[in-house]
C-alpha cells in the first residue's frame, strides 16, 4: 500500500526508458549519429527535453567512425603471429587487439567451459555454444587508453562475417561532440553516455558499462554524507555512469534487437562536464599505483600471517 499524501515518504521517484529501433541500413562509415538520433525521436514523436540521458551502444559510432575493419586487410605482426600459435587466436584479430592497448592478462574461457560447464545452461543450443566458444577460446584482458577491456573491446556481433569493430579512440570525446551538436539542433541540455559489454569477473554474464560519458557526474560524490542516523556514510560514490548503462542495456540486448540508442527521462543527475577518464584508476601515476599495490598486499599478508596464527592455536576456524 502507497503511503498517504502528505507524509514523509509521500514522493514516488519515476523515470521512463525509450528505446530507438535503428535499421542496420542506416548505420554506415560517416552517418551523422547526432542527426540520426533526433531525426528517429521525430519519427516516434519523443521530443528531447532538458535532463534528458541519450545512451548509445559503441557498436554504431565503431561503424560510423570508420573503426569497422575488414580482416583481409590487417596484416598481422611477428608478435601477432607468435601469439596466435600458443592461443589458437586468428592473427589479425590479435593484431588489431595489440595495437590498442597493453595485453595485462588472459582468460582461459573455452578450458574453464570444459571444467565447469558455465555457458551450458544459458546457451540456446549446444552445437551454437561450441561454435561462439570456439571464436573466443580465449579472451585478453587489455590496458587501453584508459579502461581495461576484453579483447580491447573488439566485436563481431552485428556485423557482415569476416568484419569486426573496435570502440572509438576516445570515447568521452565522441560522446561529447554528440552532445554539443544536439543542444545545438534542440536547445536542450543532455548528457550522452557510451556504453559496451563486458563480462562480471565476480560472477557469471555480462553487462552494459560506460565506456564515454559527458553531460552528468559520472561517480556520485557523498562520500562521508550522513545516512539516516547521521552518521557518516562510508559510500556514497555510485559508479551512475555504468548504473544507467545497464538500465539502457535492458533494451539494447545483446543480439538483433536493433535498438542501439535509448533515451532515459526523468533521472535528476547532476551536471559535470567529467569523463570516464576523470574517474579511471588508469590515470593514476604508475609509480602511485605500485605503492597502492604494496600497501594492499602488505595489510593482506599481515591479515593472512593473523589468520594463520589464529588457527594455530585453535582461536579460530
Amino acid at each position: 500500500m502507497f503511503p498517504k499524501p502528505g507524509s514523509e515518504f509521500s514522493m514516488i521517484s519515476k523515470a521512463e526508458i525509450f528505446g530507438l529501433r535503428i535499421d542496420k541500413s542506416e548505420i554506415r562509415p560517416g552517418v551523422d549519429i547526432a542527426d540520426l538520433i533526433l531525426k528517429k525521436c521525430s519519427e516516434y514523436g519523443l521530443d528531447i527535453e532538458d535532463g534528458d540521458i541519450i545512451v548509445i551502444t559503441s557498436k554504431i559510432l565503431s561503424v560510423a567512425l570508420g573503426r569497422l575493419y575488414d580482416l583481409n586487410s590487417v596484416k598481422p605482426s611477428f608478435l601477432a603471429r607468435l601469439l596466435s600459435r600458443f592461443f589458437k587466436e586468428d592473427a589479425r584479430v590479435i593484431e588489431l587487439i595489440l595495437r590498442e592497448g597493453e595485453p595485462i592478462g588472459v582468460i582461459p574461457v573455452l578450458k574453464i567451459e570444459r571444467l565447469l560447464h558455465l555457458f551450458e545452461r544459458y546457451s540456446v543450443s549446444n552445437e551454437q555454444r561450441r561454435k561462439a566458444l570456439a571464436r573466443a577460446p580465449y579472451l585478453f584482458l587489455v590496458k587501453t587508453k584508459y579502461l581495461i577491456l576484453t579483447d580491447a573491446g573488439l566485436d563481431f556481433s552485428n556485423v557482415p562475417p569476416g568484419y569486426c569493430t573496435l570502440p572509438p579512440k576516445d570515447p568521452d570525446e565522441v560522446a561529447k561532440e554528440i552532445m554539443l551538436e544536439i543542444q545545438r539542433r534542440t536547445g536542450r541540455k543532455v548528457a550522452v553516455i557510451i556504453t559496451d559489454t563486458e563480462f562480471e569477473i565476480s560472477r557469471f554474464g555480462s553487462r552494459d558499462i560506460a565506456i564515454g560519458c559527458v553531460g552528468i557526474t559520472p561517480v556520485s560524490k557523498k562520500f562521508g554524507a550522513p545516512d539516516l542516523y547521521k552518521k557518516p556514510k562510508f559510500g556514497g560514490v555510485d559508479l551512475i555512469a555504468d548504473a544507467i548503462a545497464s538500465m539502457a542495456g535492458l533494451l539494447f540486448g545483446q543480439t538483433a534487437e536493433s535498438t542501439p540508442v535509448v533515451i532515459i527521462k526523468g533521472l535528476n543527475i547532476p551536471r559535470s562536464h567529467e569523463g570516464i577518464k576523470d574517474v579511471s584508476y588508469l590515470r593514476i601515476n604508475r609509480a602511485m599505483i605500485r605503492v597502492i599495490l604494496f600497501l594492499i598486499l602488505l595489510e593482506t599478508l599481515k591479515l593472512k600471517l593473523l589468520l594463520s596464527l589464529a588457527r594455530l592455536f585453535g582461536k579460530y576456524k
